[in-house]
């Protein structure tokens, strides 16, 4: 009697005890307001200026950054609690990483037939690599424990260096061939990286914080010279 009850009590603590469906409390906040970024990021895209997305973009990378460590510090949790989070992270990143910035590509107008098709690609691969993530984390942390060291593949948040350099440096030159070429490049080959086996190293905080100081400051750069130097409006 006393083995069935035993995994009854287990499950029963790896339950949540909200009347909500999910997890509710500070360790997943950040994770939520970066896909909420993403999704007005998508929506500033289309309708306003694909800068604003850029914006949102960085919002979010700075939000996913961070979530884990957030989380790390709530004391007493559970299994289940720990899963949805890997859980809800990888779909954040799918919002935020992958269709938000598909949508900075069409708000620039990039929207002919081969770029839908590079579109859907992009949306695969960033699809299948979190999806492998999630799959290979879980038997990772069955198998050795600790904190991953290090990613396979490129972590879709790269986006948030990549499309604002390319987005401020294609519009202020305004070549339409070279944006066509220059973008289609860019999703290209971040495509082709998400789903690529290599081995990243997975940086640290400190690390983590001067890249995103470092991409401010590139992006800060480049958005006064497209419009002091350029004369291109900021939006």
């Amino acid at each position: 009697m006393k083995s069935e009850k035993v995994p009854m009590k287990k499950e029963r603590e790896n339950k949540s005890r909200s009347p909500f469906l999910g997890f509710w409390h500070y360790g997943v906040i950040l994770t939520y307001l970066s896909a909420a970024a993403g999704v007005v990021g998508i929506f500033l895209s289309i309708t306003l200026s694909p800068f604003w997305g850029c914006i949102c973009l960085y919002i979010s990378a700075l939000c996913d950054s961070f979530d884990g460590m957030v989380a790390g510090t709530r004391k007493n949790r559970t299994e289940q609690d720990k899963k949805f989070g890997m859980q809800i992270d990888s779909l954040s990143d799918l919002i935020a990483f992958v269709i938000a910035p598909v949508c900075i590509g069409f708000g620039m107008g990039l929207n002919s037939w081969y770029f839908i098709i590079l579109y859907c690609i992009f949306v695969i691969s960033g699809l299948a690599r979190l999806g492998y993530y999630n799959v290979s984390e879980e038997e990772r942390a069955a198998a050795e424990g600790g904190k991953r060291k290090y990613f396979e593949g490129l972590p879709v948040a790269i986006d948030v260096i990549v499309l604002p350099i390319a987005y401020l440096i294609t519009t202020m030159l305004d070549i339409p061939l070279f944006t066509a070429i220059f973008m289609a490049l860019c999703y290209g080959v971040m495509a082709f990286f998400f789903v690529f086996r290599f081995r990243m190293i997975k940086a640290g905080p400190k690390l983590l914080l001067f890249t995103f100081f470092a991409v401010a400051a590139v992006i800060t750069a480049l958005a006064l010279v497209r419009t002091f130097v350029f004369g291109v409006p900021l939006v």
